[in-house]
């Protein structure tokens, strides 16, 4: 995956990996959020707008920046994405979007977070990559009324956060579930292979991007 930033927020560690579609002249709605929060909190997000050119781009920009309002404002995961998705219902025409978005708490290492549609965060932890559980929630832009639940786990010291988008993990002719496991293949080697304090660099030089053909983002987070 192409270009890579790495920034220190509130005391969370973050790095994020960005490539476009490999054969697209046109811009695409992935997008990530990284923002400080009053408190000293975090807010962390991966969204996907479905489609390219101006449009998607256009929303994508749009759903960024209202989160990062509401975020500001003290809204938590699910009030957000359920605002995310009144904003997208109200259009004429239809405009569809996953997103996962949590709040890290660095007094208690606490992470709540909500998705809609959206694939699952990916913890590494001591060696072990895993799944985490989903809260419910469909993508945005399909019901006015769908409500957004939230989860909520410690994040423990030495912990690293993935969200990512589709583009990181489809593959043709293979279930989306194959290319997950396939990124926490990627994570785990590189959890072997890295030196000490390298750990997030290591697993964003290590995760493949599968799908040339559609925009991807992986997002790592590590409390300091």
């Amino acid at each position: 995956m192409a270009m890579a930033v790495r920034e220190q927020v509130n005391g969370v560690r973050v790095g994020v990996r960005y490539a476009v579609a490999d054969h697209a002249g046109e811009l695409g709605g992935d997008w990530y959020l990284c923002t400080p929060l009053p408190g000293g909190d975090v807010m962390l997000a991966v969204g996907d707008v479905m489609g390219h050119g101006r449009p998607a781009a256009t929303t994508m920009v749009q759903l960024r920046a209202a989160m990062t309002r509401l975020a500001l404002a003290g809204d938590d995961p699910g009030t957000i994405l359920a605002a995310l998705n009144r904003m997208l219902c109200r259009r004429p025409v239809t405009t569809l979007a996953t997103a996962v978005c949590g709040r890290f708490r660095p007094a208690d290492h606490s992470l709540t977070w909500s998705r809609a549609g959206h694939l699952p965060i990916l913890r590494a932890t001591h060696g072990r990559v895993n799944v985490l559980a989903q809260p419910s929630g469909m993508a945005l832009g399909v019901d006015p009324g769908a409500r957004y639940a939230s989860a909520r786990i410690v994040v423990e010291a030495g912990d690293l956060l993935l969200m990512y988008t589709d583009g990181v993990v489809e593959q043709r002719d293979r279930a989306i579930d194959q290319g997950v496991q396939g990124l926490v293949d990627d994570v785990r080697l590189a959890l072997r292979v890295s030196a000490p304090g390298e750990r997030l660099r290591t697993a964003l030089d290590y995760a493949h991007r599968r799908n040339p053909d559609d925009d991807a983002c992986l997002l790592a987070a590590e409390p300091v």
